[in-house]
């Protein structure tokens, strides 16, 4: 299931981001300077990989691919971030790469993130 997540933001950045004076990778990167609404996007990052065994962590992501539509208040990005495991019985630690990619849409002065489906294998496949 994908993850969904919605941030307030301000009228200023708004107004900034629609008239094209601020762009979308500025709007986001500024957006996540917030310790808050960077945290909530490391869980949501990390909840992809709720799955994957060894304690996923994910502790910081970058954005990439940005576009937005301002007439249609539609826009998309990529977070890059990497998982880090831990598995307590072997006492490994492993790292992996990743990437999310995300869809959002501005209602009134809420952002609304929905992140990309996650694969699943039916039990018919095996």
């Amino acid at each position: 299931m994908a993850e969904k997540l919605e941030f307030n933001c301000t009228q200023d950045d708004l107004q900034n981001l629609i008239k094209g004076n601020t762009l979308i990778a500025d709007f986001l990167n500024d957006l996540f300077t917030e310790p808050a609404k960077y945290a909530q996007m490391c869980t949501a990052l990390q909840s992809y990989h709720r799955n994957d065994g060894g304690s996923p962590e994910v502790h910081s992501f970058t954005i990439e691919n940005t576009a937005f539509d301002a007439n249609a208040m539609l826009g998309r990005f990529r977070c890059r971030f990497k998982v880090m495991y831990h598995y307590t019985c072997s006492d490994v630690h492993n790292t992996a790469g990743d990437t999310i990619d995300w869809t959002f849409k501005i209602t009134h002065q809420t952002l609304q993130l929905t992140g990309e489906e996650v694969l699943e294998r039916d039990g018919d496949e095996f």
